[in-house]
């Protein structure tokens, strides 16, 4: 079976355009019928617009005018920032999601206010349970992903499939890292996750998925599936594939591509490796990175009584400089009424 993606440059005045033709390549209108209830997952990983952190608000409305040329049942969804650090509504403000979507009849939703309902994860010896929204597992006839490519201080890449995270909507939903890359696939397949639109006007390099560098590449690509879309990203972001836990996942699933020759591609994807992207990981962030796959350590730092001592232990040992809490932390404060 061949997989099918299509990448593009883009500018200010041909965007809606670009992704137009990117879903054509991908067979949209065969996908995608005028009753056809779609929902949206934009990463609006931080409160505010961010360059090569959250989807962009011009990207997000040229992407909701294409789609309501195939269909008007369309849901753009989020839910509030993890670790309980900010409700989405402040990013749909500060994104401009209220009125882009208003203007659009597109419905926008926050999913952490929302019906749920309990569903079995797969975990090999074992199985775990996550809740999602009812009402999408009941009704969406797809689910599509808008991601912001990026390098990951946990993860090494972000991409397409990490973007679902987002639908979880409890926002201590880190408390089901050591976890994920089971849940991550599950929730991909049950949300019937197919066409992925990539926001690639900026990628995020180093230190992501908040602190990293933003890098302007100017790229929309529509891909007929997230592993797919991923398999490129990560090819373009010279990134090691069969290190990532989730994607190895996916490749046991045979839920997409496991090399770009299974791909078809639109172009050459030389035109586009234009930046020698880097990962990088300070010591301390070890210590996420064991709380992602450890339950103990994860209910030590953020759930158990000793919560607030841990994380002034963790800002002592690192000094400020890339605590990813911080950033909300400021934010927030900086942006209470009054």
């Amino acid at each position: 079976m061949k997989y099918r993606a299509a990448i593009h440059h883009f500018n200010a005045t041909n965007l809606k355009a670009k992704i137009r033709t990117s879903l054509e390549f991908v067979d949209w209108k065969n996908k995608i019928y005028p009753d056809s209830n779609v929902w949206i997952k934009p990463n609006l990983t931080f409160p505010e617009y961010r360059p090569g952190v959250t989807t962009s608000p011009h990207f997000m409305a040229a992407l909701l005018d294409v789609l309501r040329e195939r269909t008007k049942h369309l849901t753009v969804f989020e839910s509030d920032g993890g670790n309980n650090s900010y409700p989405i509504e402040r990013a749909f403000a500060a994104h401009n999601l209220y009125e882009i979507c208003e203007s659009r009849a597109v419905r926008l939703l926050n999913l952490s206010r929302a019906e749920t309902e309990v569903i079995k994860v797969p975990g090999g010896w074992r199985s775990y349970r996550l809740a999602l929204n009812r009402e999408m597992l009941e009704t969406a006839d797809m689910t599509i992903s808008v991601p912001v490519p990026k390098m990951h201080f946990v993860t090494r890449f972000t991409g397409a499939i990490k973007n679902h995270w987002g639908t979880v909507p409890d926002s201590m939903r880190l408390k089901n890292h050591f976890f994920f890359k089971y849940a991550i696939n599950e929730i991909v397949r049950r949300l019937k996750s197919q066409i992925t639109v990539v926001d690639g006007e900026y990628f995020l390099n180093n230190n992501g998925p908040v602190v990293g560098d933003p890098v302007k590449m100017d790229l929309v690509m529509a891909a007929d599936n997230p592993l797919t879309a991923d398999m490129i990203l990560m090819d373009l972001m010279g990134v090691e594939s069969e290190k990532i836990g989730y994607i190895r996942r996916a490749w046991q699933q045979n839920t997409g591509p496991q090399s770009l020759a299974e791909i078809e591609l639109n172009t050459d994807l030389d035109d586009f490796r234009t930046f020698e992207f880097s990962y990088q990981r300070d010591p301390v962030d070890y210590l996420a990175w064991l709380g992602f796959h450890n339950y103990l350590i994860t209910w030590l730092v953020y759930l158990s009584p000793l919560n607030t001592f841990a994380h002034w232990w963790i800002r002592m040992l690192r000094g400020g400089s890339r605590q990813v809490e911080d950033y909300y932390d400021s934010f927030i404060k900086d942006n209470e009424p009054g």
